[in-house]
């Protein structure tokens, strides 16, 4: 018989850190993955912009000097906006229409209106509603309708009807308005 005392069994690991190296590992290989990828992604950042009175290219027919056909240059430029800046607030012609039993309320959106910069902001009624708020506009005044529904956070926006109460209400309050606000409840 031995007189060695028997091995203790081995301690387990310490600091529980058991489930670290795999999110380590994780996140090692998302941002390697978003970093290749941003950098293979091919794209220099400019837009490539065909000639739209050009004919297109005929990629059917075939070279005469036995080349591959190629199609005519296409231009690159940067990417812009060709938005059109909206009308300025004191050159829309503007109407508040109350649209609910609060009194007042075409008034004091009227006043809100006139604070940010429009101008002779004409109020009245119209018929008791319960659809939501609207900024209604007359023909070609999208841009502006869309100016006044942002100053007043208004989130409909609609043509004005040609007939009907609504139409009514506002040729009585203003025959030449931009904008008419109904608002609901």
């Amino acid at each position: 018989m031995s007189t060695e005392p028997p091995l203790a069994p081995a301690p387990p690991p310490t600091g529980g850190g058991g489930w670290l190296r795999p999110v380590a590992l994780i996140l090692a290989c998302l941002v390697l993955g978003f970093v290749g990828g941003w950098i293979l992604r091919g794209d220099d950042g400019t837009v490539t912009v065909l000639d739209a009175g050009a004919p297109a290219p005929d990629t059917t027919a075939a070279a005469t000097d036995g080349e591959t056909p190629t199609a005519p240059a296409a231009t690159t430029a940067p990417a812009t906006t060709a938005e059109t800046p909206p009308p300025a607030r004191s050159e829309i012609a503007l109407v508040v229409l109350n649209g609910t039993d609060t009194a007042g309320l075409a008034a004091a959106t009227a006043a809100e209106a006139e604070s940010v910069g429009y101008t002779g902001v004409t109020t009245g009624n119209a018929p008791t509603s319960t659809d939501p708020s609207t900024a209604y506009h007359a023909t070609g005044q999208e841009d502006a309708a869309g100016r006044v529904a942002r100053d007043l956070r208004i989130d409909a926006i609609a043509p004005l009807p040609a007939s009907g109460a609504i139409a009514d209400a506002a040729r009585a309050a203003d025959p030449a308005a931009d904008v008419v606000v109904v608002l609901g409840p």
